[in-house]
């Protein structure tokens, strides 16, 4: 039983509804490169004029995958590197990782190349995705063949996702998640092979639990009717 507990207390549920474990998607970036805007045109189809420095603020949003619903937590970072340990930290609780940069701001390219870095040094283990936006296509002076480069180094060199976005017109932004699905499809599955291994092993335990409080009622009915007997 105490596999249950704990497997509930981590927000899994047996039963008919099953409560799985958030998905977190950090957003990493320098500051200005519109990563609070992706953020707000996605969840709330709203551009942010104005900008705002970002410390950190976490969103909730749901999406559905085969009429199963999985609770995904984006974590908006700080662009100021004033916060190594609030970025370290975000790192190791991040499940996949939304690298943005402008078009228009070659220096924040080299940002996404030190935290991509910083990623893989961080999650040894491999288990996570990234994303890599390039940010403000909307801009008079983007040229297709600008990103040609960084695309190819991107999608050739890191093997990673690439995708050009604008967060003022909504361009391609619900794409930089839909570019996630798959790893998050792949989490579906190997949470219900894990729920499936709890079923079976928890069986027993119910099944023996649910015994031993028949037996002990037993013992307890002889008990006073050799009392009455008597």
């Amino acid at each position: 039983m105490d596999i249950l507990n704990r497997m509930i207390k981590n927000g899994v549920q047996i039963g008919r509804d099953i409560v799985r474990p958030n998905y977190r998607v950090v957003v990493l970036g320098s500051a200005s490169v519109g990563k609070s805007s992706i953020i707000s045109k996605f969840m709330h189809d709203r551009f942010l004029e104005s900008h705002k420095e970002t410390i950190e603020e976490l969103h909730r949003h749901v999406m559905w995958f085969d009429n199963v619903s999985v609770e995904i937590d984006i974590l908006d970072t700080s662009g100021s590197y004033q916060f190594p340990a609030m970025r370290k930290l975000a790192i190791a609780t991040g499940d996949a990782f939304i690298l943005v940069y402008s078009v228009d701001n070659t220096s924040s390219f080299e940002t996404v190349k030190i935290l991509r870095d910083e990623i893989r040094e961080q999650k040894t283990k491999g288990k996570y995705s990234i994303v890599v936006v390039a940010n403000k296509l909307d801009l008079e002076t983007f040229k297709d063949t600008s990103c040609a480069v960084t695309e190819s180094i991107v999608c050739m060199d890191w093997e990673e996702k690439f995708v050009l976005t604008s967060a003022k017109t909504g361009e391609n932004v619900h794409e930089v998640f839909q570019a996630l699905e798959k790893k998050i499809r792949e989490r579906i599955k190997l949470e219900e092979k894990r729920m499936n291994f709890i079923r079976r092993i928890s069986m027993p335990v119910m099944r023996m639990a649910k015994s031993e409080k028949s037996t002990v009622g037993l013992i307890k009915t002889k008990s006073r009717t050799h009392s009455m007997d008597s």
